[in-house]
């Protein structure tokens, strides 16, 4: 542990050495989590007694306006972070890094004082997962790759032009999706401080303002088809595939916002083998309807030019529900959009989809799909 310190700083400290170089907006953001980890079930079986500290590097770019959509979001930020994650206990969960590209949205600005939020998603290594011999405490994580989002609303005082002040607060998740069991995930709420470094800030003479048409059209319609792979429990048991569908109806608020209603439609191949296999059902028929799931949900989306920032609430039909006492569910997801072609104008994107159950994720999908 004695060289992790030092070397964090010599990595913090050396963007700074050449920062004549950088562009207008760049800035480095080095940030402190203190928090804990949250038993968010009575499922997970070890204890929490320590403190989990993150030290984050985020490298952001202020958008002031060359695209219109930056003028439409008011000017957000965009970033990469780089994260270590000290978990608490080293036996049972070692320590976590990780890259995250992240969005920071304005919530308001007085004087020197400032708000925002910011959204990520990335990818962490952690180095201790489950095993049945070595860790069997540590029914978290069965994979030590993972998934990475992170959730941070910031306060900042600005000292000057080139320097800031962070406090706040975050949400830190960690999970592969279900793809590798046992996966309840980890999920840190913490507080934060940090400071924000721009070497070449922006002034108010280089923001580019633009001239907003109106929607010409409001109304379309979505599309995408989905794919993730589920273990069967116990751990280390099969892997299935989980197949998910979904239309719905697009209303545009704006040209960076839209919401959608819809219908989703699921089908888990393992509760359709499982159930033949132990006789839980009486025919094939049968097996196919208990493994379907259906849906009914509200999404909203944010659009970044070619990235969307997609949220969505759901609830399931009565009778097409195999996981029981759950009626609600969540996703979150990141699109990316192809060029728009044909007429009507159609545009094709990719798509990464993460589902929960309250704070348990079910799976981690990807997929294509169609906007019209």
């Amino acid at each position: 542990m004695n060289f992790k310190l030092p070397l964090f700083c010599f990595f913090i400290l050396l963007p700074y050495l050449g920062f004549a170089q950088w562009g207008k907006g760049i800035s480095i953001e080095p940030t402190l989590h203190v928090g804990k980890i949250y038993k968010h079930t009575p499922k997970l079986l070890f204890p929490v007694d320590n403190l989990s500290t993150g030290l984050e590097l985020n490298f952001t770019n202020k958008k002031y306006g060359k695209k219109s959509w930056h003028q439409q979001l008011k000017f957000p930020k965009g970033g990469v972070s780089l994260f270590y994650y000290h978990l608490g206990n080293k036996d049972l969960f070692g320590q976590a890094i990780g890259i995250s590209p992240n969005i920071t949205f304005p919530i308001f600005r007085k004087n020197k004082i400032d708000s925002n939020f910011q959204l990520g998603w990335g990818i962490a290594y952690v180095s201790k997962r489950f095993d049945p011999i070595e860790n069997p405490e540590n029914n978290a994580l069965g994979s030590n790759i993972n998934s990475l989002n992170t959730f941070k609303w910031q306060l900042g005082y600005r000292i000057n032009p080139e320097w800031k002040l962070n406090v706040g607060a975050s949400f830190t998740h960690f999970s592969n999706g279900a793809s590798q069991l046992p996966n309840f995930g980890i999920n840190i709420p913490a507080v934060t401080i940090g400071t924000v470094f721009t070497p070449n800030p922006i002034k108010k003479e280089d923001i580019t303002t633009h001239e907003i048409d109106p929607l010409k059209k409001r109304w379309g319609l979505s599309m995408h088809l989905d794919l993730a792979y589920k273990e069967l429990s116990p751990a280390g048991g099969p892997r299935y595939p989980f197949y998910v569908a979904s239309l719905a109806g697009v209303y545009r608020l704006s040209a960076v916002q839209e919401l959608s209603f819809g219908l989703d439609y699921e089908y888990n191949k393992a509760v359709y083998t499982f159930g033949l296999h132990t006789a839980g059902f009486g025919s094939e028929a049968e097996a196919r309807r208990a493994a379907t799931r259906l849906g009914i949900f509200l999404s909203d989306e944010f659009l970044l030019g070619n990235v969307g920032l997609y949220g969505q609430v759901g609830t399931y039909l009565p009778g097409y529900n195999f996981s029981t006492g759950w009626f609600l569910y969540t996703k979150l997801a990141m699109r990316y959009y192809l060029p728009g072609i044909g007429k009507p104008t159609t545009r094709f994107y990719l798509g990464l989809y993460l589902k929960s159950h309250k704070i348990v994720a079910e799976y981690l999908a990807i997929g294509i799909g169609a906007r019209l």
